[in-house]
C-alpha cells in the first residue's frame, strides 16, 4: 500500500508529521509519500533510524498556513503540499491521501484534483464518535457550513455505506441531529430534510436525536450541517477536557484523596483514551473521487500514526469503490440540471 502524506501539515509540522510517518511505515513496511518542503523533511528524517523503510519525499515548498484563507490561498500556492500529494494519487502513484493541514484548503484541493462522484451535491466531512456503546459515524463536522436539505439526506445514504464498509453493520440506523427526538423537531433545515428523508427513504431511518440520545449510542450514523457538526466536536472536546482537569485538581488538592487518585489512575487513562479517540482520528472526506483524510491540526506522532492507520483500513475496505458503485445504484442520486458536478 502506498499513501501520501501532507509533511507541513499541522501545528507541529514537519517533526510530528515526519515522526509519525516513520512509525507507520516501520510498523506496515508500507511506502509512505512525504510531500512538502525537501530541506525541512529530510532533516527531521536524519533523526530518525529509516534503515528499510521506503519514505520518498515529494517536494512542495508552498506550504498553507492554519490561518491563510484556503481557497485562496490553494489557488495561488500552486506548489503546495495538498494539491501536489493529491495529484499523486489521482495519476496513480498512490492509494489515499491524509493531512493535518487546514481543513477548507483540504477541502478546496480536493476539489480542484478529484472532483465529485458523480451525483453528489457537496462531499462531507464524517469521524467516528465515541458514545457508550463504542462508536458512530458523524457528520458534517465542518466541510460545509451552511446546507441545503438534500445534501443531509445524501449523506445520510452516504455515511450508511460507510458504516456497513468500516464498522461492519450490515443495517445501520440513521438519524437527524436536532433539538428534541420527536419528529418534526429542528430548524427548518432539518424540519425539510425529515420530509424528503421520508420520500425517499432507502435507510433504516430511525428519525431525528439529541444529544443524549446519540452520546447513548442509538444510532449507527448521525447527520447535521458543518457548522453544528463541528461545534458540536469541538465543545465535546472541550468538556471532556474540563471534566479531567476539574477532576484531576479536586483529586490533587488533598492527601487523602491523592492516594484516591492514583488508585484510580489506570481507569482514568483508559477513559482519556476513551475520548482522546486517537486511533479513530481521521475524518474521512467522503464524496470525491478519491480517498482523503483529515485528521487534527494539533496532532502529534502518535496521532499522525493512528490517522495514517485509519487511513489504511479504508484503503482495505474499499470504501471509495463501494461509496461510488451504490450512489450510482439509487436513482435519486442524479446530477440537477442547474448544479453540475465539479
Amino acid at each position: 500500500m502506498k499513501l501520501v502524506l501532507d509533511a507541513m501539515g499541522g501545528d507541529f509540522a514537519p517533526e510530528e508529521t515526519v515522526a509519525g510517518a516513520v512509525a507507520y511505515a516501520r510498523d506496515t513496511h508500507h511506502t509512505v509519500f512525504l510531500v512538502g518542503d525537501e530541506t525541512a523533511i529530510r532533516r527531521e528524517l536524519d533523526k530518525q533510524d529509516i534503515a528499510g523503510l521506503d519514505l520518498p519525499i515529494i517536494h512542495a515548498p508552498d506550504a498553507v498556513g492554519m490561518d491563510e484563507q484556503p481557497a485562496m490561498a490553494v489557488r495561488r500556492k500552486k506548489r503546495n503540499p495538498m494539491v501536489v500529494g493529491m495529484k499523486l494519487v489521482n495519476e496513480g502513484h498512490a492509494d489515499a491521501f491524509c493531512s493535518v493541514g487546514n481543513t477548507g484548503a483540504v477541502l478546496t484541493a480536493g476539489h480542484m484534483v478529484f472532483r465529485r462522484i458523480r451525483g453528489v451535491h457537496r462531499a462531507v466531512l464524517t469521524v467516528p464518535f465515541p458514545n457508550f456503546s463504542g462508536f458512530h459515524l458523524f457528520g458534517d463536522v465542518g466541510a460545509n457550513t451552511d446546507c441545503k436539505p438534500e445534501w443531509l439526506v445524501q449523506w445520510a445514504h452516504m455515511l450508511a455505506i460507510y458504516a456497513k464498509a468500516l464498522l461492519d453493520i450490515e443495517n445501520p440506523r440513521v438519524a437527524f441531529l436536532a433539538n428534541g427526538e420527536e419528529t418534526g423537531k429542528g430548524n427548518q433545515l432539518i424540519k425539510t430534510a425529515q420530509v424528503l428523508m421520508a420520500q425517499r427513504n432507502h435507510l433504516n431511518y430511525i428519525g431525528v436525536v439529541e444529544p443524549k440520545e446519540m452520546m447513548a449510542g442509538q444510532a449507527d450514523v448521525v447527520i447535521t450541517d458543518g457548522f453544528t457538526g463541528n461545534i458540536a466536536v469541538k465543545q465535546s472536546e472541550a468538556v471532556a477536557k474540563f471534566i479531567f482537569q476539574t477532576l484531576r485538581d479536586e483529586l490533587m488538592a488533598r492527601p487523602r484523596s491523592k492516594v484516591g487518585a492514583a488508585l484510580a489512575r489506570p481507569a482514568f487513562h483508559a477513559i482519556l483514551e476513551r475520548l482522546n479517540n486517537k486511533e479513530h482520528g481521521a475524518a474521512l472526506l467522503l464524496g470525491l473521487n478519491g480517498l482523503v483524510t483529515v485528521a487534527h491540526g494539533r496532532s502529534k506522532r502518535d496521532s499522525i500514526y493512528y490517522a495514517l492507520k485509519t487511513t489504511d483500513r479504508l484503503v482495505e475496505a474499499d470504501v471509495l469503490e463501494k461509496t461510488r458503485h451504490k450512489i450510482e445504484s439509487l436513482p435519486h442520486f442524479q446530477v440537477p440540471s442547474r448544479e453540475k458536478t465539479s
